[in-house]
């Protein structure tokens, strides 16, 4: 048997005095063994996971840059207010990013008839003054839509220094009481009032009933144009009374009953020859079932006319 004095732990083979080192086991020990029986270094494992290390911390730095150069201008003004606020400590100051231009056009692409320029441009005051990519056209734009005469309104950029504005405007078909008005999807809104309102027709109602009360003034409007006449201004009151007033004549008071049928009457009266008895009448109540009460301008009692 032979001495082997080495440092390293050695034993036998079963039956066989032909010594087994240790260090042949130690080497194999470095590789990781995959079930198929291939060697793999366990170093090389390590290499994918620093590589996905180094492309999350580039891309975390890249983001960080990006995330500086566009807001650089607010950051450079809050350094600015900060060395005024401690003038013993010297800041550096640091200029706007020139890829951050100021806006040098503001273009408005829908024509203003109710909204006035000077509300636009005391609103676009507030936001120009951010820079191209300063400028928050989500906020200007909400800002934009609270205007009750502006319906929707939509803002964006365009590169490299302007600002496109695109307005829809309210389009009032009727007022709606005192001081409201009727849009063309039947919704009621209160803006200030530009002077051609004026010549809107007058609708009033119980609040839900803005459809109900157009409805009933186109329809009154149709069966009237058989006798040259229109209404200016219908209303309904909470009980369902219906009036209306035609332009440039008489008060029609309706009633909340059999509305069509007493229209019809009225309307087939006038056809049948009273046309001229009724030029002077003040207010004509059709609340009746065989006829119609008229009420003169110059007049203090009643006159009914029947079928």
């Amino acid at each position: 048997m032979s001495d082997r004095r080495t440092g390293s732990f050695s034993a036998y083979n079963d039956g066989h005095e032909t010594p087994i080192d240790f260090a042949p086991i130690r080497a194999e020990s470095r590789h990781a063994v995959r079930p198929e029986g291939k060697a793999v270094d366990a170093e090389s494992d390590k290499a994918p996971r620093r590589l996905r290390g180094w492309f999350v911390l580039i891309l975390f730095v890249g983001l960080c840059g990006i995330a500086a150069n566009q807001f650089r201008a607010e950051i450079s003004d809050s350094i600015a207010m900060l060395a005024q606020q401690l003038p013993v400590v010297d800041l550096p100051d640091f200029d706007r990013p020139v890829i951050n231009k100021p806006i040098n056009t503001v273009r408005l692409e829908s024509p203003l008839h109710r909204v006035t320029e000077q509300e636009v441009r005391m609103l676009l005051a507030r936001y120009t003054e951010s820079g191209f990519l300063g400028v928050d056209v989500q906020n200007l734009r909400d800002e934009l839509e609270l205007n009750p005469w502006v319906e929707s309104a939509t803002v964006r950029r365009v590169w490299p220094d302007e600002l496109v504005i695109m307005i829809a405007e309210q389009r009032p078909v009727a007022r709606w009481g005192e001081a409201s008005l009727l849009n063309e999807q039947g919704e009621v809104f209160s803006p200030p009032m530009r002077g051609s309102e004026t010549q809107l027709p007058l609708m009033s109602g119980p609040e839900g009933s803005e459809s109900l009360v157009r409805a009933n003034f186109e329809h009154f409007n149709t069966m009237l144009s058989a006798i040259n006449m229109r209404l200016h201004t219908i209303s309904v009151d909470a009980r369902g009374s219906w009036s209306g007033v035609v332009a440039d004549g008489p008060v029609l008071r309706i009633g909340r009953e059999d509305v069509e049928e007493r229209m019809t009457r009225f309307v087939r009266l006038i056809q049948g020859g009273l046309a001229e008895q009724l030029a002077n009448a003040e207010t004509i109540d059709l609340r009746y079932n065989n006829g119609i009460s008229v009420s003169n301008k110059t007049d203090t009692t009643g006159s009914v006319a029947s079928r």
